[in-house]
């Protein structure tokens, strides 16, 4: 058997059902709760094995001066840089070392997303780089029958996250990937201004990790990803667009919120 880049990636989601299961198992559903520090450990030990040693990730805050970010579940740093302060994997950094900030949510409700929106967007202009990775990692329910994605896969106007998820496209400097680990991945296109919505199942974790390590590189150069790497980060033979859902795109030349996504298509 020779190499099989398309299974190793999707074994990624079925470690974390893993991981997530053990700790169900051991706790109970009553106490998975909708935040919670143990998911936030679970996807930063995988980020310390996925990235390489030049990269550091932690959680805490990011300081500039006297203006100081609320807590950031994972921060994907720079550790070349000086920081105000690491204890473990406790950090208070500054603006110029972050790569990447993630909120980690269990099952969130629209409210639940749309506050991740807002602290994601806060620690942006806080950092003044909106080329960072600015993402949203949601779990799915605590029992093993996995719905969230089905929601997610929704046009925005058909479901729950009608408000947040179009909060989410009209901020320029809001989270620009979401994933839920039972299947969808939003990735938001900066070049084109629209967000598109896949239903990649078991590959919907391991793209968000590729493109993570993707604007990392192409940011800051610090990590040489060779072109022969690129189709096993990306590993679908014909492509994610033959497995889209829906595209939100927006019109910047508008000053409002309802003119900036006026125009939700669906792609045939």
């Amino acid at each position: 058997m020779g190499p099989n880049s398309l299974e190793y990636q999707k074994s990624i989601a079925l470690e974390f059902n893993a991981t997530k299961d053990r700790i169900r198992y051991l706790i109970g559903s009553t106490h998975w709760g909708e935040d919670g520090r143990h998911k936030e450990v679970i996807l930063m030990n995988f980020l310390k094995r996925f990235l390489p040693n030049n990269i550091e990730v932690g959680t805490g805050f990011i300081k500039d001066g006297d203006n100081i970010s609320t807590q950031i579940d994972i921060i994907v740093y720079n550790p070349s840089l000086p920081l105000y302060f690491k204890e473990n994997d406790f950090v208070i950094v500054q603006p110029k070392s972050v790569l990447g900030i993630i909120e980690v949510k269990s099952n969130p409700d629209r409210n639940k997303i749309a506050e991740a929106i807002f602290k994601a967007s806060k620690a942006v202009e806080l950092i003044q780089d909106d080329s960072i990775f600015n993402g949203l990692f949601i779990f799915g329910n605590a029992n093993n029958n996995q719905n969230h994605s089905s929601k997610i896969l929704k046009k925005p106007k058909d479901g729950e996250f009608k408000k947040s998820l179009l909060d989410a496209l009209s901020k320029d400097n809001g989270i620009d990937h979401i994933v839920s680990n039972d299947g969808a991945f939003i990735k938001k296109w900066n070049e084109e201004g629209k967000f598109s919505c896949y239903a990649i199942k078991d590959l919907a974790a391991s793209y968000f990790f590729s493109n993570l390590l993707d604007i990392i590189n192409n940011r800051n150069e610090l990590l040489g990803i060779p072109e022969a790497m690129y189709d096993h980060l990306y590993p679908i033979p014909e492509g994610k667009e033959t497995f889209i859902k829906w595209k939100v795109e927006q019109q910047i030349e508008e000053p409002t919120l309802n003119e900036q996504i006026a125009h939700i298509s669906r792609e045939v």
